[in-house]
């Protein structure tokens, strides 16, 4: 007879959410203040200021993020991000999901979401060409070629904010629909994963449960 256990697995590395939160912060503050230089002349200078500072902590918060993605090691590596068939159907599990506004029920994973995951790579590239036409204008270089830098810092802005936003939505809508932990899993590094085991096995005191077997049940 199968029952079901929890349990608690470290799934995100200490660097991996010390780089997401930084991204996240100065995102969100950049996002804010890049507004409010463009439409509160009354405040622009300030806004300007706090603006750069902001900058200042998303610069080294994506070179370490992407440091991580090619150098680092189990779910911090591109490699966990496992584009492969399985993980595919799941992407439209996820998606079918969020068309039916939280309906139809989604699928397990292990670390990365399965619909998020590719956007993440989008997302980064649109924060490094952030970056590299913020610091060129800074260095009052306007154009290269008949590439506006200022067009282009605007559409990566608006890019990130809309990412930023669905971002929000979807994980709050995960917490609420699903057993993941997704906020508190990135707080503390931990996911809650529903485990089937035999009726025999479950009903001891304590036990550990192998990643193989995890994952295994994730794929069922």
């Amino acid at each position: 007879m199968q029952a079901t256990s929890v349990t608690r697995i470290l799934v995100w590395s200490r660097g991996l959410r010390l780089a997401h939160w930084s991204l996240a912060l100065s995102s969100i503050g950049l996002l804010i203040t890049g507004w409010l230089m463009n439409n509160t002349s009354v405040i622009a200078t300030t806004t300007t200021e706090i603006h750069y500072m902001l900058s200042a902590l998303l610069l080294p918060a994506l070179l370490f993020r992407l440091y991580l993605l090619f150098f680092g090691k189990g779910t911090d590596h591109l490699s966990a991000f496992e584009p492969d068939l399985h993980r595919l159907s799941q992407a439209w599990l996820v998606l079918k999901f969020y068309l039916t506004l939280g309906k139809a029920p989604l699928p397990k994973w292990y670390s990365h979401n399965p619909f998020w995951g590719p956007l993440y790579f989008v997302l980064f590239f649109i924060l490094v060409l952030s970056s590299i036409s913020g610091l060129m204008m800074l260095k009052d270089v306007a154009l290269i070629g008949n590439l506006s830098l200022q067009a282009l810092h605007h559409l990566c802005y608006q890019v990130v904010g809309a990412f930023t936003l669905l971002h929000i939505l979807s994980v709050f809508s995960h917490d609420l629909g699903g057993s993941g932990s997704d906020i508190s899993g990135m707080i503390n590094g931990q996911r809650i994963f529903e485990v089937e085991q035999s009726k025999q096995y479950h009903a001891s005191k304590s036990h550990s449960v192998e990643i193989d077997d995890l994952l295994k049940t994730l794929r069922k």
